[in-house]
């Protein structure tokens, strides 16, 4: 008898190990920098050559209508670890340098809860986060994140490490590799562009005179050259995601992984870096799972607070769902257009110390609300943007318009913002004090309100969407 219940329990144990290892799910999480949602192939941009990104949208699923929740590099970072907007995570600006910002020590991170549960971590490339103490990170390799061979090569190598304890027992992975592309590479000259050779990648080059100019900016020959070098880069970043996507299938760990690409958020020119015009946030989004539609676009309204979630969900990592603002897109993945996927929300505080100006935005498929909380304030740019060329030149020649925007209403914005996607895509006709758009103002006032306030938004104990300029 006694040799029986050993022998039951030597069989529920190999069993459980069996389950525990088939269970066992990966994450790789693609980021590239400062890319617009329609810079990319599969997005119908008929121009930049990203075959690897358009390969893996044909095996897996397009989100169409994706947002960066902030368009910063560092605050949109730490909304993607976190799962909660810039107001409640408390990064408000980048962390480095004189900025100095970082999650609240409350704030636990996607790589805490991933840790915690068994998972080796990695990141390569940017990372634009702090304190380290709160992103337990396994590996994380110093080198050029412009570097796409390097940093497939890194890849590849922790892909074949196993363990990160060296016990050489198996352990599920959630790695992060973060481009530098397209990132503008200088506040000179043409400011973007490929331009050091790296072993292992030819540079393609662009014809400015190809180019089609995204109706947000000004169709000029500086702008047509900046865009062909931003072309560039992203194709160099495209060629790294192509190496990273290989080393996934040599590691054999394909079918159990979650693979994620993103940008951080939109390009750093004017109307896009820092702000919630849709250049600025609107991203591509890709997702691929093993049971993903190949090629299936989806239409829901996912946003940034939605990835850890989606990787915890994935993962089977328990959390109280009320500690994040997100969900897990999983059981809508294959879906077209799920009802329930139809508003989302955004939320700024900064760029830079020096380019504070709060809002919050509520977007639907079709109309978007833009709250600027301290309206009455000049738009101050991110230094990005301002010192590069093209503003530099709206300056100097005292230029009246930033392609159909004047500089006008570009600086000095309205308290709120309203404005029909589908009519005004760019975002030129404020309709909020149009007087057949009140009742569609003031509902969307009242949701971005109640939202607001169920997540405890510091900026209501003082602000209110309505007022003259505070309660």
């Amino acid at each position: 008898m006694l040799f029986q219940l050993r022998q039951v329990s030597f069989w529920l144990v190999l069993v459980s190990l069996i389950v525990s290892k088939a269970e066992a799910k990966n994450v790789l999480l693609l980021i590239s920098d400062n890319q617009t949602w329609h810079d990319v192939g599969c997005y119908g941009n008929e121009v930049v050559l990203t075959p690897n990104l358009d390969r893996l949208a044909s095996e897996g699923v397009r989100f169409r209508q994706a947002f960066a929740t902030t368009a910063s590099c560092g605050p949109s970072r730490a909304v993607i670890y976190s799962g909660l907007l810039t107001h409640s995570n408390g990064q408000y600006a980048h962390p480095h340098a004189e900025h100095n910002q970082q999650i609240r020590p409350t704030v636990t991170t996607v790589f805490e809860r991933l840790k915690k549960k068994g998972y080796r971590t990695g990141l390569i490339g940017k990372d634009h986060i702090k304190p380290m103490e709160k992103y337990p990170i396994d590996f994380k390799p110093r080198g050029s994140s412009r570097d796409v061979v390097w940093m497939a090569k890194q890849a590849e190598e922790f892909l074949n490490t196993k363990s990160s304890s060296g016990s050489g027992e198996s352990e599920p992975f959630f790695l992060v590799l973060s481009f530098s592309d397209p990132h503008p590479t200088s506040r000179d000259g043409v400011g973007w562009g490929a331009v050091r050779d790296y072993p292992g990648y030819q540079t393609l080059k662009y014809d400015p005179d190809d180019i089609t100019v995204p109706g947000f900016l000004p169709d000029t020959a500086e702008v047509r050259e900046s865009i062909a070098g931003y072309y560039q880069q992203i194709s160099r970043m495209d060629f790294g995601v192509g190496l990273a996507l290989q080393a996934l299938e040599k590691s054999g760990t394909a079918d159990e992984t979650l693979v994620i690409f993103i940008s951080d958020h939109g390009t750093s020119e004017p109307g896009a870096m820092g702000t919630h015009y849709e250049p600025g946030v609107r991203v591509p989004f890709i997702v691929r799972t093993p049971n993903a539609k190949a090629g299936h676009v989806n239409e829901a309204l996912v946003a940034f607070t939605d990835i850890t979630p989606t990787i915890l969900d994935w993962t089977g990592t328990d959390f109280d769902t009320s500690e994040v603002h997100g969900r897990s897109f999983l059981p809508i993945l294959n879906q077209q257009d799920p009802p329930e996927w139809r508003s989302a929300l955004l939320s700024h505080v900064a760029h830079d110390v020096f380019a504070n100006y709060p809002m919050r935005t509520l977007r639907h498929p079709r109309y978007k609300l833009i709250w600027n909380v301290t309206w009455q304030a000049e738009y101050p740019l991110p230094i990005d943007t301002y010192e590069r060329r093209l503003w530099d030149g709206i300056r100097k020649n005292a230029a009246t318009h930033i392609g159909p925007r004047t500089v006008e209403q570009f600086l000095n914005r309205p308290q709120l913002e309203l404005y029909d996607l589908q009519a005004d895509p760019w975002e030129t006709r404020n309709l909020a004090d149009e007087p057949e758009h009140a009742s569609r103002k003031a509902a969307m006032v009242n949701e971005l309100v109640s939202k607001l306030e169920k997540q405890g938004d510091p900026w209501l104990r003082k602000y209110r969407p309505g007022t003259l300029s505070q309660r």
